[in-house]
C-alpha cells in the first residue's frame, strides 16, 4: 500500500490547521514553541478521522482528542451512543513509513488501562473525560480500535501483536473488545479529501403533469413540467443539479438557442412547450407520490440522485431570465420532461447522457465529463485552490485560478514520450480529448494525480506564453516557427521538467518561468536555426515524419549528444515497425537533464 501523496498531505495539513486546531484541548506542559504548530496539526488528524467516519462537527470531533504527553498511545476517545460502541483512536500523521510494533504496544497498553478504568497514569485531557469514559464503558456493547495513518501501512509485527493481545483479552472474558481493528489508511484519507470537494447528491421532488409511464426495460415517466419548478431546483442546487451532464451552463449570449429561450419566455411563454426540445432527468431511485386533488394525471415524484442530463442550458437560461426579469409572468411556460430510473450502481445514465446529447451538435470532448477520472481530478485539483473545468461552463468565482481540459490534454501529451503526439496535436487535436480514443486513455490513467495534472498544466502554459511572446517580438519568417512549434518545443522542455511535474510540490507560474527562461531561449533559437523553411510551418508541424525528425535533431543538439554512441546507433537504425524512431526518442527522454 502506498503512503499519501505529498501534495495531498500538504492539503490535509492546511485543512487540519484551519478547521480543527482552534477547538483542540490546550497543549499540556511547556511545549517547544517551534514545534507547537506541527504538534497541533498532528493532534488534529484524530479529529479529522472522527469527523469523517462519524459525521461529527469539527468542534465535537476536536474535543474528543486526548493526544498529548502521557496519553499512553490513545489519541482520541469517542462513544457512539446509538450504536453502543466505544472507539479508541491512535493516529499517525507522517508522509512515509509504517505503523510500528512499539506504537501498537503503547496503544494496546493504554486501551487496557482505560478498559480497567485505571486513569492514574494518563494526562489531564484523559482525566477530564473520566466520567464520560466510565459511563461509556458501563453502557457499551462493543469496544473498537481505530488506527489511522498516512504512511504505507501497519507492519506485520504490529498486526500480530494487536491480534494476540486482543485475543488474550477476549479469552480473559472481555467480550466487548472487538478482534477486528478499523484502519483509516492513506487511501481512505485521500478519498475523504476528494469528497471535501464533491458535489452533493440532489434528492428532491418534481411535479409532472399529464404523466404516463412505462415499466420495462427501464421505469420511465413522461409528461409536462412547469418551467418555474425547474428554476426553483436550479436556484436550490446549482451545479449539483447537472452533475451527470456533460456540461454546465455556458452562458446565454446575445444570439443562438439560449437567447431564443429568453425571447420566448419574455414574449410568448405559453408557446414554450412547443418551441423547446424538452428536458431529460435521471434518478437513482424514483418514488411516486399521491396524485393532485385537482387533477388525477398530476403527481409528485420523489427522486434520489436527481440529475439533468439533457436540457441544462434550457433550465439555466430560464433561471437567468427570471433573475433579470423578476416581474415577468412565466407561469404558463411548460416543457416536456422525461424522467428515467437509471439506478445507483450501473453506468446506464452515461449511455442516456451520450445518446440524448448526440442528437444536437456537441463537441466530442464534452463527453470526457462521463469519465469518473475527470471528477476525481476535479476534486483533487480543488484542494490546491484551482478550479478545473472538464466540461463546458462559465467561471463563477472571481479570482480563482482555472484549468481547462483542452489545455491539460496538450500538456499531458507533450509530457508523454510518444513522438507522434506533437504533430497529432496540430493535425487531429480532437482525439486527445475523446474519451473513447486510445490516445485519451493513455493520458488520463487511473494513477494520474491532481498534483501532476496541475504541474503539467502550469509548465505547459508557461512554455506557451513564452512562445507567444517570441512570436510577437520576432521578425518573419522566424516568428512563424515560434507560432507553430509549440507542441514540438514543449515536448522537449517538458521532459526536462518531469521530476518537478511529478514531484512533491505544487508549482506556480512564477517558479516555472524562472527555471525555464534560459533553456527556453536556447531551445527556441535551435528550432529557428534547424528549421529549413522548405515548407510552410503551419503544414510542416502537422506532419509526424517531419516534426519528429526536427524534435530529435534539436534534442540531440541541446543535450550535447551528437557524439553519443547510442544516439548514433539509433539514428542509423530505422525499423519498419518504428518508422518515426520512437526508440531514439525514448533514449533522449531518459537522458534529458532535469531542471
Amino acid at each position: 500500500m502506498a503512503a499519501i501523496q505529498a501534495p495531498m498531505l500538504m492539503a490535509l495539513k492546511a485543512i487540519l490547521q484551519e478547521r480543527y486546531v482552534r477547538y483542540l484541548p490546550p497543549l499540556l506542559g511547556n511545549a517547544n514553541e517551534e514545534n507547537r504548530e506541527t504538534k497541533q496539526i498532528s493532534r488534529a488528524f484524530s479529529a479529522f478521522v472522527l469527523h469523517t467516519m462519524f459525521d461529527l462537527n469539527p468542534k465535537k470531533s476536536a474535543e474528543a482528542v486526548v493526544d498529548d504527553y502521557h496519553d499512553n498511545g490513545v489519541d482520541a476517545i469517542y462513544y457512539d451512543a446509538p450504536e453502543k460502541t466505544l472507539y479508541f483512536v491512535q493516529s499517525k500523521l507522517k508522509g512515509s513509513g509504517d505503523f510500528q510494533l512499539g506504537e501498537a504496544q503503547s496503544f494496546l497498553s493504554g486501551v487496557k488501562q482505560l478498559i480497567n478504568k485505571q486513569f492514574g497514569t494518563f494526562n489531564q485531557n484523559v482525566k477530564n473525560m473520566e466520567a464520560y469514559i466510565e459511563e461509556a464503558l458501563d453502557q457499551c456493547n462493543k469496544i473498537k480500535l481505530i488506527i489511522a495513518y498516512t504512511g504505507v501501512g501497519i507492519s506485520l509485527t504490529a498486526r500480530n501483536e494487536i491480534r494476540q493481545v486482543i485475543q488474550a483479552e477476549q479469552e480473559e472474558g472481555d467480550e466487548q473488545l472487538q478482534q477486528k481493528i478499523i484502519e483509516f489508511n492513506a487511501e481512505a484519507v485521500e478519498e475523504a479529501l476528494r469528497q471535501e470537494q464533491a458535489i452533493g447528491q440532489v434528492n428532491d421532488k418534481i411535479r409532472i403533469h399529464k404523466y404516463r409511464k412505462i415499466d420495462e426495460p427501464r421505469k420511465t415517466y413522461f409528461g409536462i413540467v412547469a418551467v418555474e419548478d425547474l428554476i426553483k431546483l436550479h436556484e436550490k442546487y446549482g451545479k449539483g443539479l447537472y452533475e451527470k451532464n456533460i456540461r454546465f451552463f455556458i452562458g446565454a449570449g446575445k444570439r443562438g438557442v439560449n437567447s431564443a429561450i429568453k425571447k420566448t419566455l419574455l414574449t410568448e411563454p405559453d408557446k414554450f412547450l412547443y418551441l423547446n426540445n424538452g428536458i431529460t432527468l435521471v434518478g437513482d431511485e424514483i418514488r411516486q407520490g399521491s396524485t393532485s386533488r385537482d387533477n388525477s394525471t398530476t403527481r409528485d415524484f420523489r427522486v434520489q440522485g436527481m440529475s439533468v442530463v439533457n436540457g441544462a442550458q434550457t433550465i439555466a437560461t430560464a433561471a437567468q431570465f427570471k433573475k433579470e426579469n423578476p416581474d415577468a409572468d412565466i407561469s404558463s411556460a411548460q416543457v416536456m420532461l422525461t424522467l428515467i430510473h437509471t439506478g445507483a450502481t450501473d453506468q446506464f445514465h452515461k449511455q442516456v447522457t451520450k445518446a440524448r446529447n448526440l442528437q444536437n451538435p456537441v463537441d466530442l470532448s464534452n463527453f470526457a465529463a462521463l469519465d469518473d477520472n475527470q471528477e476525481r481530478l476535479r476534486q483533487e485539483i480543488a484542494l490546491y485552490g484551482i478550479e478545473y473545468h472538464y466540461r463546458p461552463q462559465r467561471q463563477t468565482r472571481v479570482g480563482i485560478p482555472v484549468m481547462d481540459i483542452e489545455t491539460l490534454v496538450k500538456a499531458l501529451a507533450c509530457l508523454d514520450k510518444d513522438i507522434r503526439f506533437p504533430a497529432r496535436l496540430k493535425s487531429e487535436p480532437s482525439q486527445f480529448s475523446n474519451m473513447e480514443s486510445d490516445t485519451y486513455k493513455e493520458l488520463f490513467t487511473d494513477d494520474l494525480s491532481g498534483s501532476k495534472a496541475v504541474n503539467a498544466f502550469i509548465c505547459f502554459q508557461a512554455i506557451r506564453n513564452l512562445l507567444n511572446a517570441a512570436d510577437q517580438s520576432s521578425p518573419s519568417p522566424e516568428r512563424l516557427v515560434y507560432r507553430h512549434c509549440t507542441y514540438a518545443l514543449a515536448s522537449i522542455l517538458m521532459k526536462r521538467l518531469k521530476n518537478k511535474i511529478k514531484g512533491d510540490d505544487v508549482l506556480n507560474a512564477n517558479q516555472v518561468r524562472t527555471f525555464i527562461s534560459s533553456p527556453f531561449d536556447d531551445l527556441r533559437q535551435s528550432f529557428a536555426d534547424q528549421y529549413s523553411f522548405t515548407s510552410a510551418p503551419h503544414a510542416f508541424f502537422k506532419r509526424i515524419h517531419d516534426t519528429s525528425r526536427l524534435i530529435q535533431k534539436v534534442a540531440i543538439i541541446e543535450q550535447g549528444l551528437a557524439e553519443d554512441t547510442t544516439v548514433q546507433a539509433l539514428q542509423a537504425r530505422i525499423q519498419p515497425n518504428d518508422p518515426h524512431n520512437q526508440a531514439l526518442t525514448n533514449y533522449l527522454a531518459g537522458k534529458a537533464e532535469q531542471l
